[in-house]
This record gives C-alpha cells, sequence and structure tokens, in this order.
C-alpha cells in the first residue's frame, strides 16, 4: 500500500513539475511585442452564443513592472471655482424643461487625446486642452497638491464633453463642459482598478486614487481627487505569463455567458489591500491605509445581470476583471469568500529567481 502510494506521489510531482516546466516567463518589453497584433477571436458561450472579441492591447509601463506597497499621500479633496460645479447645470436646466443633455463625447474610456485640440469649440467653450490641463495643474499647485505630475494625461480614464441644448431654438443653453476623469501613474503603469471591482458582489471594500476635473470657464470649473505615494518597492521586476496565457484566462469568463462584449484589455496595475487589515470588522476605503501595487492584466467588458438573458438595457455595465499577469488566472468573479464580498487581499508575488 505504502510502495503504490509513493508511486502516486512521485507521478503527481512529476506532472506539477513538467507544468512548472511548460510556464515560459516574459519581461515587460517582450509582452509589449506579444501584444502588438492585438486580441481578435471568437468565443461560444455556454448558451451557444458568439461573442467576437476585436481590440487593441494596451500595454504601459516602460522596462520593469514592480510590485510597490502604497499608501494615502492626499485623501478626498475638492474645490471649486467662483461659479460652483459646471456639470450641475446641465441636469439643472433639464429638470426645468429648458435645455436637454448632448454629449460631444460620452464618456470615452482611454482615448488617447490631442492636447491642442479644442473639442468643445462652437459650443461657447474655446479652450484647448492643454490650456484646461495647465489651468488644473496650476490649480493643484496653489492648493499644495504636487501629485498632479503623476496622472496619465495624455490618456483620460473618462473623457466626455457634455452641454446642454435649448429646446426651443436649438442653441447652446449651457456651455460644453470638460469632464475628464484621470488615472494615477507609477513607473510608467497607471493604477487602473481595485481588484474589488472584478466580483459580481459589491460588498467589498475597493479604492484606487483619482482625480476629476470639470471646467466650461475659468470661473466655472470642480477639481477632486486623492492620491497614493509610493512607501516600499518590493519588487523592482517580476516574470510575466504570455499575452496568450493571460486570454486563455480571460476565456473561461468569456464563455460563462456573463460577458456580453469585451472593449479592452490593458496591463498596468490593479490595487489589492492590506491582507493584515481586521478583516472581522466592517473597514472601508478610510480605514486602511495599506495598499498593494501589483503588474497585471485589465478586461474591460460589458457585462449581464443575467446571462440567460442577452440583454444590456439602456446603460450597459462595464466592468474591470483583473487577470494575474504572472500566471493568468481570471479573478473568480463569484467570490464572496471574504465577508461575502470577494476577496481583495494581496497575495504576493512570483520573483525572477525562483524561475529562472
Amino acid at each position: 500500500m505504502r510502495k503504490h502510494l509513493f508511486i502516486v506521489m512521485l507521478a503527481l510531482l512529476a506532472l506539477f513539475a513538467g507544468s512548472a516546466a511548460a510556464q515560459e516567463y516574459y519581461t515587460l518589453p517582450e509582452i509589449r511585442e506579444q501584444a502588438a497584433n492585438g486580441w481578435h477571436q471568437t468565443y461560444t458561450d455556454k448558451y451557444g452564443r458568439t461573442r467576437q472579441v476585436d481590440v487593441d492591447i494596451e500595454v504601459f509601463g516602460e522596462d520593469t513592472a514592480p510590485v510597490v506597497k502604497a499608501c494615502w499621500n492626499s485623501k478626498d479633496f475638492r474645490v471649486d471655482g467662483p461659479l460652483g460645479n459646471p456639470v450641475n447645470l446641465i441636469p439643472e436646466a433639464r429638470k426645468k424643461g429648458k435645455g436637454e443633455s448632448i454629449y460631444l463625447y460620452d464618456h470615452e474610456p482611454f482615448m488617447k487625446v490631442d492636447l491642442d485640440r479644442k473639442y468643445a469649440e462652437g459650443y461657447e467653450n474655446n479652450l484647448a486642452l492643454r490650456e484646461v490641463y495647465d489651468f488644473c495643474a496650476t490649480l493643484m499647485q496653489e492648493m499644495g497638491k504636487d501629485f498632479y505630475r503623476d496622472f496619465l494625461w495624455e490618456q483620460p480614464s473618462v473623457f466626455s464633453v457634455p452641454y446642454s441644448r435649448d429646446k426651443k431654438t436649438g442653441g447652446v443653453y449651457i456651455p460644453a463642459i470638460y469632464s475628464i476623469s484621470f488615472l494615477q501613474e507609477e513607473f510608467g503603469l497607471p493604477i487602473i482598478t481595485h481588484v474589488g471591482d472584478s466580483f459580481q458582489s459589491l460588498n467589498v471594500v475597493a479604492t484606487k486614487p483619482s482625480l476629476q476635473f470639470n471646467m466650461s470657464s475659468q470661473e466655472a470649473y470642480s477639481c477632486s481627487g486623492k492620491d497614493f505615494t509610493v512607501s516600499e518597492i518590493l519588487a523592482e521586476d517580476i516574470p510575466l505569463c504570455s499575452v496568450k496565457t493571460a486570454i486563455e484566462g480571460a476565456r473561461t469568463f468569456i464563455e460563462s455567458g456573463y460577458v456580453h462584449d469585451v472593449t479592452g484589455l490593458r496591463f498596468g496595475y490593479v490595487v489589492y489591500s492590506d491582507p493584515e487589515a481586521d478583516w472581522s470588522q466592517r473597514l472601508s476605503s478610510e480605514d486602511v491605509n495599506t495598499w498593494y501595487l501589483v503588474p497585471s492584466w485589465v478586461m474591460t467588458c460589458v457585462t449581464l445581470l443575467d446571462p440567460k438573458v442577452d440583454d444590456t438595457g439602456e446603460s450597459p455595465y462595464y466592468q474591470d476583471i483583473a487577470i494575474n499577469a504572472q500566471t493568468g488566472e481570471i479573478t473568480n468573479y463569484f467570490d464572496t469568500s471574504l465577508k461575502g464580498g470577494g476577496d481583495v487581499r494581496y497575495k504576493g508575488f512570483i520573483p525572477w529567481d525562483s524561475v529562472k
């Protein structure tokens, strides 16, 4: 019996060793080369529906993929101009029945912008985007916020330009507004999402740095945000699985039937929470001041509440799903193992020394 058990154990070890040997790892520049052809593939989900993925793959960063520990540098600041936040004027006009909301650009994600372009020209806002950015930077400096340099300005996470059209005349009732959200970046990698946003359950503590700026003039604006500062570099670089392996991990979720459409695949930072925090308590993001930034893949997709019903409704729900950039394993969308929500705790990384 013992001899039989020993043989079985040897077989399992050999199988594990073979699997480990089959896993190849790459540097960030090599991953960028692999991603150049994009993701173009057709899948069939468990309900027999065809899902066509046709997206460019965006790989941020430079030569390395560091793992870092971070803490809050600035929490929840906000300042409004003399005329207040212009975004509030548009719904007010709609409620009064005088104006209707029109979007020249409607919540465009990761849009590559031209800083010298006047995106609202002709709608009573002739500011070039560079003028908006310069004003925002100056405003933040005056508030003592020097972290404005650390945001991904050339590719906002959300770019919108709404205005209110006069219902009677068809002209401009409320001037067009730049309404822009930005992602903080460290080592050239934008902090895209918190892993808590990957779960179906909303019972999670999910947060990330952010900067939101709204502006129609130098009197009508609003600036708000919060940011991290790096407290420790845990690894200057980590080995990465192939792009093909990461896409294979995404396939499992697509075939589950919950994915209506894939709109992006990006490499950057995903925030994980402090594993040493007291998770027996109901925590908020204000209760925790230790966070981990882990290089990861993020698949942005439109998800379905009911996978059997292929209907996104009037407002499709875009969700960011984190994929482990070392193993290709996709975050378990259905996980409720941590106080009824998904497990958001940091779990470490594979170092280069262990795979060479």
